[in-house]
């Protein structure tokens, strides 16, 4: 398929103007936008003015054929994603797999991950798979071991931040439980001479869920103290105070 650069500077694109930056006829440019494949044009008196986005989603749609994904397939994607899909609905996951603090890890393609994250893929490939919220599995796939952490990431960059703040947080959260998991690793093989290997054992198997949800609790509480908030207190409405502050 015809490769497409959306980075490149297309602010305003007639159809014939976006076919030729696009490497499409004309004619195939109309049927994606009949078939739902690809939003129509800004319309200025007769003229139709195309931008970036359908560019960007041009490219998109080349890459997901050249995976061998038919029009069919492709327009389910974009309509579950335009459809405000989460990711979970994407990717074939139940809703509390997005939340359990055991969560299986999602496998996913190159394409699925840009059509969800288009501000981070390909760019910023590397930094994500740095912090650990992807994980490469295989030729031309990978595995999601957080499935919560990409919605978080998601959910950042739907609400406006830049994903620059986003990879810092990422950063962070892998540092930590990279120390977090360094340290219990390290309690585990220094084990006292005269241990119970039964309780060491147990230590192990059990103690994996609760510093799971120990360290889940703990940092929940963190935030709520950094807000200000008691221990008892209305965590949304102490947001919502925040927000409303800072306007």
């Amino acid at each position: 398929m015809p490769a497409t650069d959306p980075t490149e500077t297309a602010s305003e694109l007639t159809v014939d103007q976006l076919a030729t930056r696009a490497g499409l006829p004309v004619r195939t440019i109309r049927e994606y936008q009949t078939t739902g494949l690809l939003p129509g044009p800004e319309r200025r008196g007769r003229i139709g003015i195309y931008g970036p986005t359908h560019l960007a989603r041009l490219a998109l749609i080349g890459r997901l054929q050249d995976r061998g994904y038919s029009l069919a397939g492709i327009r389910d994607l974009v309509s579950s994603w335009s459809d405000g899909a989460d990711l979970g609905e994407i990717l074939g996951l139940e809703a509390d797999q997005l939340v359990h603090l055991d969560e299986p890890g999602a496998p996913t393609t190159p394409d699925q991950l840009a059509a969800l994250l288009p501000a981070l893929i390909p760019d910023r490939l590397d930094e994500l798979l740095a912090a650990r919220i992807i994980e490469a599995c295989g030729p031309d796939r990978y595995c999601v071991p957080s499935p919560s952490l990409l919605q978080l990431t998601l959910d950042a960059l739907a609400a406006g931040y830049e994903p620059d703040r986003v990879l810092d947080l990422l950063g962070t959260i892998r540092s930590a439980t990279a120390a977090i998991a360094s340290a219990t690793v390290e309690l585990l093989t220094d084990r006292p001479t005269d241990a119970d290997p039964d309780q060491l054992l147990a230590l192990a198997t059990r103690g994996r869920g609760l510093l799971a949800h120990g360290t889940g609790r703990l940092t929940i509480h963190a935030i709520g103290k950094a807000l200000g908030i008691d221990h008892d207190g209305d965590t949304t409405t102490a947001l919502r105070q925040l927000l409303e502050a800072d306007r």
